[in-house]
Parts: C-alpha cells; structure tokens; sequence
C-alpha cells in the first residue's frame, strides 16, 4: 500500500513536468510563427511598389487599402466557411477558467487565431498577443485528455496564456504572473508549478531556435527615483484617463456600428475603406506598430505626429473590431500608452519640468496596457524584463497603480471582465456564483411525486395521497401541462367540491427547466412546502419538482467543485 502511495505523486509530477514542456514548447513555436507571419506581411505591405503611382507631385502607395481589403474579404470567407458568428478571444479564456467544465470551443479558438494572422497581417489596427493568449488556451484544452483528467483544465489554460506572453515578449515571470493575475485568478501549487515551466520552457524554446531578442528595444534608463515619484503619479492619472477613453471606444464602437443596419459581410469592407485611406497617409497606425512604438520609446517621433498617432491609433482600433476584423486589444493599448508617455513629458516640459522621456514612455505602455487587461502586477514585471532596469519596473508601480485605480473606479476591472459583464457574465462574482448560473434546474428534477388530472374528484385523491403518504400532489392534464399543485389539508376539509382543479394553491412558486439553480436558491428563500413544481419553459408541460434539500445539496457539490477546481484537482 505504501508503494502505491509513493507511485500516485510521483506519477502526478511528472505529468506535471510533462505537460508544461510540451505546453511551452508548442505555443513558443506557434507564438514565433504568428509574429513573424504578420512581421512578414507588414514587411511586404510597407515596402512594397507595385501599388505606388504620383498624384499632384506627391507619391502615394494604394498598397494600405489593397491589403486590408483582401484582409476583409479572407475574413468574410472564414466566417461563411466555418458558420462562426463571434471570434473568441482572452474573455473567453478567462471565462472557461472560471468553469467547472472549463469549456473552450477549440474549433473557434484555433479559426479565431487565423482572423487575427489576417486582420494583423492585412493592415488592421488590432493586436497580437491577446489572439495568441487564446490560441494557448485552445491548445491547452485540446490535450487535456494526456493527463487522463487528472490536473483541472484551468491549469492547461493558464500553462497556455502564460507561454503566449512569454515567448511573445521575452518575458518569463511576467507570463507567470498574467496566467494567474488575469485568467485563473486564484493561486495553487499545483497550478503554480506546470504554468511556471510552461512560461520558461516558453521563453527557452524562443531565444534558443527563433532568438530571444527583446520585442520593444530602449536603451538602458538612468532616473533620480525620489524626483520622479510627483511626475510618476501625476502621468499615472493622465494615462488612467487615456486607457479609460481608449476602452470606453472598444466598448461602445460595435453597439454604435450595429445601429447602421448594415450587413457584417458589408461592414467589414466599409472598415478597411476607412482603414485604408488613413493608411495611405499615416501608414504607422495600422497593424501592430511595433517599429513605431520602438520609435516613440527612443524619442524619434516629433510631439505633433505623436498627437495623430494616438488620436488615430484609438478611433481606427475601435473601428476595426466595430466592423468585423479580429484580434488583441493589448498591442494597440501599448501603442497608446508609448504615444501618451510622449505626449505627458512634452506637456510638462513646458512648464519647465525636466523628465525623461524614455522612462514616461515605458510607464505609459505598462500602464495603458495594465488598466486595458486588469494586470497592474504583471505590467510592473513586464516594464522591468522590457527595459533590465529594476529602479524603473519600481517606480512604475506609481503610475500603474494610478491608472488601474482610475479605470477601475469608472470601467471596471479589465475590458475583457466588461466584455464579459455586457453577455451577462459576471466574473468579480466568483466560480461558484457562476456555476449556479450555469447549471439548470431541469437536471435536478426528480419524478418522486404524485400526479392527478384537474377533473379528480378531492375524495379520490385524498385516499390515494394519505396511502402513499404524500401531503402534495400535482395536477396535469391529458396533454402533460401543468394545471396546478393541491394539498392533503385542502382535500380533507373539501371532499364535497366536484374535482381537484378548484382547491388548487394560490400563488404558488413555479420554477422553469431552464431556471438556473442560483434563480432556484433565490426563489426558496421563503418558501414553505414539500416540493416546488418544474415545467418546460417553452410548452409548460410537466417535467418534474425539486425540493429544497436537492437546491441544497447541489450548492454543497458545487462548491465541493470549485474547491477542487482552485486546488488543481479534477472533479
């Protein structure tokens, strides 16, 4: 027996081991592909010739609108191909993390990656690394069964998105800390370790085959802490307010597109038009932007070309998830907050404030992209694997926290939980809540009852119910519809009245198949009786009752659930 015991842990860590090499492994290959893929495409777009011709004097390349517009087109084949209404994306890992039943859709996770290689590589304004995140997650699902159940799906998830940000950004611990701080959003050993070898492995796997070298490049930082503490907390407030416009645009852009009326096979082009037209002048907004991030972090960019580039960098990302292409709000929100560390240090210089420019750049995409996906520990760690400079990873911490402060206080805790909130999902309530949610009373119903036609006379089936010894009976007619519920007490002081239907309960509580057992709990709270009638939501028939012990006693198996679920066990 001893030995056994020793075999069961010994066996679980090495599966643990396991899975987070191969997870590693498999999205830093992916991860290296997808970038270079749209690196590639950009490449081509932005020198390409073919499309060029001179018009008044001036040189202008068509080839921003060719692109897109062929982006536009792919997209709107995948989506008839596939029949997929909606891409997923981090919300949708996030979500599946939560679940019990950790259920990710991998056919539209893996086609969802391909739209975002697309829209990123044709031109359009959106990111890379949150497409990345799901597609980890989708993997993750997709080999869960090697483990034979034994490690919670939520872990392969978390193993997935956190080798995603590593291999993406040359970032190992930050990749660590976002799988936890913004998918799993609880802490377990078990957890802990195969996302923890996942993220290096990641990392390893990048630098050794592809070259580990840094995404955004910046030369090392000297700063005076105790000067820059005012400045950092004064731009932390300033940048809250820009990642808060910059959501409230994610947010707010489809439901204003949606009111056009205009087909979603039609939108997308009028996006790209759109798209296409400003990226034929400002050709730096579209795509990723990481040369142009590059350039604004070593003060390259003149302040007033700043300015359009932030103004157009918001309204075009906004636009492009608005009318139908697909990808990551991460990459644009860190273009968004280089440009408006840029644009806060000119601002202060004129009033003879002296800073560095390069260090309110960092902080400005640490905390942009922080309040965007509600990570402020991650952004720290981000901003000090970015630039190896510890003193300023410490004094972002001022203006993060500022900022998160900010768009929480007026969004909430991340775009992706208000994505979620805006389709009745919310996370801040925790797994259990959303479990209860989740399941239906129709599979807790039980056929222990006794059931009469409304035309039973009272004294019939007041002599069957005290045989059986029931105190509640329902009535259903021939066609199976519930018609009402009757009780021993009624019958025994009416046995004179013709049939059952007129001594049915008034007011009674009536609960639907498709009531949730959380709406179940909430309907109890001050009932009295020996079982609540279910019926089908649709056609009212029938189906069943439930009692309170049954509410109960699956509130207590669901938590029993999420409790094994936050320890990294599976159910």
């Amino acid at each position: 027996m001893q030995n056994v015991n020793i075999f069961k842990p010994l066996r679980l860590v090495i599966i643990i081991i396991c899975v987070g090499l191969f997870i590693g492994t498999c999205v830093a290959i992916a991860t290296k592909v997808f970038v270079n893929s749209i690196l590639y495409l950009t490449e081509i777009r932005e020198t390409t010739h073919f499309f060029s011709t001179s018009l008044m004097g001036y040189k202008i390349n068509y080839a921003p609108v060719i692109t897109i517009f062929i982006a536009a087109f792919i997209i709107n084949y995948i989506r008839k191909f596939t029949k997929i209404t909606r891409f997923h994306g981090p919300a949708d890992s996030i979500y599946g993390a939560h679940r019990t039943d950790n259920e990710i859709n991998t056919k539209i996770g893996y086609f969802s990656t391909l739209a975002a290689l697309i829209s990123a590589g044709g031109g359009a304004s959106v990111g890379q690394y949150g497409p990345l995140v799901h597609f980890g997650a989708t993997l993750g699902t997709s080999i869960r069964f090697l483990t034979k159940n034994i490690l919670s799906t939520d872990v392969f998830i978390g193993c997935g998105a956190a080798a995603a940000i590593s291999a993406g950004f040359n970032a190992p611990i930050a990749g660590l800390i976002f799988a936890h701080e913004a998918l799993l959003r609880h802490f377990s050993i078990k957890a802990v370790t195969p996302i923890a070898i996942s993220s290096f492995t990641a990392a390893a796997v990048a630098d050794k085959f592809f070259g580990g070298e840094q995404v955004f490049i910046t030369e090392m930082i000297e700063m005076d802490l105790i000067n820059f503490i005012p400045i950092a907390i004064g731009s932390g407030l300033f940048f809250g307010f820009i990642a808060l416009t910059y959501m409230q645009s994610l947010n707010k852009g489809p439901q204003l597109f949606a009111k056009t009326k205009i087909r979603p096979s039609i939108l997308i082009y009028c996006g790209a038009l759109i798209c296409g037209i400003v990226g034929i002048i400002y050709p730096e907004v579209l795509g990723i932007g990481t040369s142009t991030i590059n350039n604004m972090l070593n003060s390259q960019v003149e302040i007033q070309t700043v300015l359009i580039f932030l103004s157009l960098k918001i309204i075009l990302t906004s636009i492009c998830f608005s009318t139908g292409f697909f990808g990551g709000v991460f990459s644009p929100a860190l273009f968004v907050g280089a440009a408006s560390g840029v644009v806060f240090a000119s601002f202060i210089t004129l009033f003879g404030i002296d800073t560095n420019f390069k260090a309110l750049a960092l902080c400005g995409m640490a905390s942009v992209g922080s309040s965007v996906i509600g990570t402020p520990i991650a952004g720290v760690i981000l901003v000090i694997e970015l630039s190896n400079n510890y003193d300023l990873g410490v004094i972002s911490i001022l203006s993060i926290a500022s900022a998160t402060l900010i768009t929480y206080l007026f969004f909430g805790q991340s775009l992706f939980d208000r994505q979620l909130l805006n389709r009745g999902i919310d996370i801040a309530l925790g797994r259990s809540h959303l479990k209860l949610m989740d399941e239906k009373i129709g599979s807790l119903t039980s056929k222990n009852f006794l059931a009469f036609l409304p035309t039973t006379p009272p004294k019939h089936a007041l002599k069957f119910m005290v045989s059986k010894e029931f105190t509640e009976a329902y009535l259903i007619d021939e066609k199976g519809r519930y018609k009402g519920k009757i009780r021993l007490i009624d019958l025994m002081s009416n046995t004179a009245q013709k049939n059952c239907y007129i001594l049915r309960e008034n007011n009674e509580i009536l609960l639907t198949d498709e009531d949730s057992i959380l709406q179940g709990i909430e309907t109890c709270k001050n009932f009295v009786g020996e079982s609540i009638p279910v019926v089908n939501k649709e056609t009212h028939n029938f189906v069943g009752i439930i009692t309170e012990s049954d509410l109960f006693k699956a509130y207590l198996d669901l938590n029993r659930q999420i409790r094994n679920l936050e320890a990294g066990l599976r159910n």
